[in-house]
C-alpha cells in the first residue's frame, strides 16, 4: 500500500465521479494538493472535503483549461473522465471516440513536461471483450463496444508516447468496480430493490464478472501512481474470482431482501459473457491484491444504501 508523498501536487480528471469520490479523500488525507473539474459533484459526495479540493474550471479541450492546469504543474495526474455508454447502439459512437481521445489528448498537452512523475489512466476490462478467461495484459484487445473500442484507441495512444517519447503514464484496467456512492450499475439496482423487499425482473444471470470493491481499486490506483519502473505498462484491478451474476444477486437478496424472476429480462445483445481478471502481474509488480471479499463488499454497500 502506497500514495503519493505530502505536498505532491495532483490533479484527477473525472472528479464527480465514482471511483474519484473514494480517491480524493485518500489524497487529501495523506496530504496531497489536489486539483480538480468539477468539485461540486464531489462535494456532495463527500462533503466532508469540500474547500479542500482546488477547482478545475472549464472542460477538456478548452485552451483555458489546459493552461490552468499547465499552470498548477501537476506531478501525478489521475485520468478517470470519458463518457461512459456501454450499449451497443451506434447513436453514440461518435460522442465515445472524441471524448476519450480528446479527454487524453488534452490531458497529455496540459501535463506532460518534465515535472510529471506519473499519469495513470483508467481503461476498462471491457477492452478484453470474448477472449478467453481469464484476461492477461497481454491478451490483444476485442472491443465489444464503442466504448471499449475508445478505451483501446486511448490505451494504444498513450503506450505510444510512452514508447517514442517517454511518457510517464501507467494503465490500470478495473474490473466491475462497485461500492458505496455508486449511485448506477447492476450492484446499486439491485441493492435498492432488495431494501425494499420488491420483486423484480433480472436476466438468467449466467454472466460471470470479477466484482472488485472499490476501496481495493483506489489502493490499486495508488500502487500504479508511486511503484518505479512501470511506465508504459497494463495492470489488472480484479480479484480473479469468477462470480456469476445471478450469484450476486442471490447473495444480495439474502442478505437485505428482495425476490429476483431470474429470466425475466433478456440478455443484452453482445454482451461478454465471461469476466475475470488474471491479477499475477498486479500482485508480482505492484505489490497489489484485491482483500474486500464479495460478500463483505456487498454488506458495507448495502449499509450504505440503507435510508
Amino acid at each position: 500500500m502506497s500514495a503519493p508523498p505530502a505536498g505532491t501536487r495532483v490533479l484527477v480528471t473525472g472528479a464527480g465521479g465514482f471511483i474519484a469520490s473514494h480517491l480524493i479523500p485518500r489524497l487529501l488525507d495523506g496530504g496531497c494538493v489536489v486539483l480538480a473539474q468539477e468539485p461540486e459533484r464531489f462535494a456532495a459526495r463527500l462533503a466532508a472535503c469540500a474547500g479542500r479540493v482546488q477547482r478545475l474550471d472549464g472542460a477538456w479541450g478548452e485552451p483555458s483549461t489546459e493552461q490552468q492546469a499547465a499552470g498548477f504543474g501537476p506531478q501525478v495526474v489521475f485520468n478517470l473522465a470519458g463518457y461512459t455508454d456501454q450499449s451497443h447502439s451506434r447513436e453514440n459512437d461518435r460522442r465515445q471516440f472524441d471524448d476519450h481521445l480528446g479527454i487524453a489528448l488534452s490531458v497529455v498537452r496540459a501535463s506532460f513536461g518534465p515535472g510529471l512523475q506519473r499519469l495513470v489512466h483508467a481503461s476498462t476490462n471491457e477492452e478484453y471483450g470474448n477472449n478467453p478467461v481469464r484476461h492477461r495484459e497481454d491478451m490483444r484487445e476485442m472491443p465489444i463496444s464503442a466504448y471499449s473500442a475508445a478505451k483501446a484507441a486511448v490505451t494504444h495512444y498513450l503506450q505510444m508516447l510512452a514508447r517514442s517519447e517517454g511518457l510517464p503514464v501507467v494503465l490500470v484496467r478495473p474490473f466491475l468496480v462497485y461500492g458505496p456512492g455508486q449511485g448506477r450499475g447492476l450492484v446499486h439496482a439491485v441493492g435498492q430493490r432488495a431494501l425494499r423487499n420488491e420483486a423484480f425482473d433480472t436476466t438468467e444471470g449466467r454472466q460471470t464478472r470479477d466484482f472488485t470493491y472499490v476501496d481495493d481499486v483506489v489502493e490499486g490506483l495508488l500502487d500504479a501512481a508511486t511503484v518505479p519502473g512501470i511506465e508504459g505498462q497494463i495492470f489488472n484491478l480484479g480479484t480473479g474470482v469468477e462470480t456469476e451474476v445471478r450469484e450476486a444477486v442471490t447473495l444480495i437478496t439474502r442478505l437485505a431482501g428482495g425476490r429476483p424472476h431470474f429470466g425475466g429480462l433478456p440478455t443484452r445483445p453482445g454482451e461478454m459473457m465471461r469476466s475475470v481478471a488474471d491479477p499475477q502481474k498486479s500482485r508480482e509488480s505492484l505489490g497489489w491484491r484485491a482483500r474486500v471479499s464479495l460478500e463483505d463488499g456487498l454488506r458495507r454497500t448495502l449499509e450504505a444504501l440503507r435510508p
